[in-house]
């Protein structure tokens, strides 16, 4: 039985707190967006500057539609958990003066260009000595789980994001994984074919070497957010479509008329013709705050009268490249196309994070991708939606270990992570039989919509459902966070 990808998820949202915390929290924020709003002058500076006085709109509809987008925009940076978080770390860093561990090695080259260089945090598990830790048993090489991270952000480039992402990465290599933070091309002079280049040789790297140093290559898991969440899952679509050609079907077949126009079709051909065949599947992707459909994107930019303005826009500046760098229009291509891909040839697990509110990439197209996702032939497909934040930035997140949505948040990042445990009769199933999808379902229950029944649990502050096995519906969580 495969659950119906076209039914709406119900949102099923716990109990509230008080109004008058819901208020004071909204206040909170107005106010300080309030005060960050004179920021946008030098933009508006800048626009100017560059594109002359026309790029100021005079219709005072694209006028207001203009800066109620701005406004969310400063929300969605500043929303959310952002200020509670930031009172947390300076609460710690106060309280706490010794300082905070760093297992990073910088400086690794993963290519032979001067800019291909990563950090890799290693779990310190790895590194204690007999001295320090004589009756903990040393992890045997090839056990531990890999992360590679790929910040948002930007398209064309990661440099200057690395500093800004190692709290994060220290706080995911604390839960005993490998993080890898890799630089991506060169601010304003790298296309994204080339960004998808060094990905790939990021892969590549990590496969070949880091059994060595206690990871294991079967394990190696992508994160990203925003932008880096897009790549992410356009690397997934180079993989499979990669693993195509490996089986003797001419690519150039394989994605004919996937697409809505031909152009689109070429423009898809020629990015993934430019890669080095076979691109290895990973394991599992960490999907965060990102987007899927750069053609919904531009519609609903559009509708918000800043497709001149958004980043999207200027680096997808046709509708053709915008939909071959689309992962969910090209998954849509391949279904109704009925192309087959094997399983061995993508991800085996998914994980997609969003905030309900988010005013910058939609829900609505994480819930379309996390649905193209349940339909295909993959071990786990999660998606979780925090019902009370905007736009979720894993570096804000991740900076304070303590606070309440880090820990919900690296639970649900373990639990994508880790290997199937052998205790549970439901993964036990996924291992033990080829058919693991009509295993998996029959131990949950269906009500008569088609929909998963939520058991609501309590996780400090937070309020989650939770369910095994594959996921037909987005799993809803009520996040009022707290320090």
């Amino acid at each position: 039985m495969t659950p119906d990808p076209n039914i709406s998820p119900n949102l099923q949202t716990p109990p509230q707190q008080s109004y008058l915390y819901n208020y004071s929290l909204r206040a909170l924020w107005f106010l300080v967006a309030l005060i960050l709003f004179p920021i946008t002058v030098p933009m508006i500076y800048i626009r100017v500057n560059n594109f002359g006085i026309r790029a100021l709109p005079l219709d005072p509809f694209v006028v207001y539609n203009r800066a109620k987008a701005l406004f969310l925009g400063v929300l969605d940076g500043i929303g959310g958990p952002t200020i509670p978080l930031l009172y947390a770390f300076f609460k710690q860093r106060l309280m706490y003066s010794s300082p905070l561990s760093d297992t990073s090695i910088s400086g690794i080259s993963y290519g032979k260009l001067p800019r291909q260089k990563m950090d890799i945090f290693v779990p310190i598990s790895l590194q204690k000595t007999k001295e320090q830790n004589s009756g903990t048993p040393k992890p045997q090489p090839g056990n531990l789980p890999v992360i590679i991270v790929f910040p948002g952000y930007s398209w064309n480039s990661t440099t200057g994001l690395i500093q800004l992402y190692k709290p994060m990465a220290q706080t995911l290599c604390d839960t005993g994984v490998f993080v890898i933070l890799p630089n991506l091309g060169l601010p304003g002079k790298t296309s994204l074919i080339e960004i998808m280049e060094d990905m790939q040789l990021v892969v590549e790297w990590t496969a070949r070497h880091i059994e060595k140093s206690g990871g294991d290559p079967q394990q190696i898991h992508l994160l990203g957010f925003g932008a880096g969440a897009h790549m992410c899952a356009m690397y997934n679509i180079a993989s499979s479509l990669s693993g195509l050609q490996k089986m003797g079907e001419p690519m150039s077949r394989s994605i004919n008329k996937i697409l809505s126009t031909q152009n689109a079709d070429a423009e898809l051909l020629e990015w993934l013709s430019r890669l080095t065949h076979p691109v290895l599947p990973v394991s599992g992707l960490i999907l965060i705050s990102g987007v899927y459909s750069l053609e919904l994107q531009r519609k609903y930019e559009s509708s918000r009268c800043i497709d001149t303005l958004s980043m999207s826009s200027r680096f997808f500046d046709s509708i053709d490249y915008a939909e071959a760098w689309s992962p969910l229009n090209i998954h849509r291509g391949l279904r109704k196309r009925g192309v087959f891909i094997p399983s061995n040839f993508f991800a085996k697990r998914v994980l997609i994070v969003h905030g309900q509110k988010d005013s910058t990439f939609p829900l609505d197209v994480s819930q379309q991708m996390f649905q193209e996702y349940c339909l295909l032939d993959m071990d786990d497909v999660n998606m979780k939606v925090y019902a009370n934040l905007r736009r979720i930035d894993p570096s804000v997140i991740l900076s304070v270990q303590d606070a309440s949505l880090a820990k919900s948040f690296l639970e649900d990042i373990k639990a994508a992570i880790s290997p199937f445990d052998s205790d549970s009769d439901t993964l036990n199933a996924s291992n033990n039989s080829d058919s693991h999808d009509e295993e998996l379902v029959d131990h949950v229950d269906f009500p008569q919509n088609g929909l998963l029944k939520h058991k609501l649990d309590s996780y400090g502050s937070l309020s989650e459902s939770d369910f095994s096995g594959r996921s037909s519906t987005p799993e809803y969580s009520d996040s009022n966070t707290d320090s």
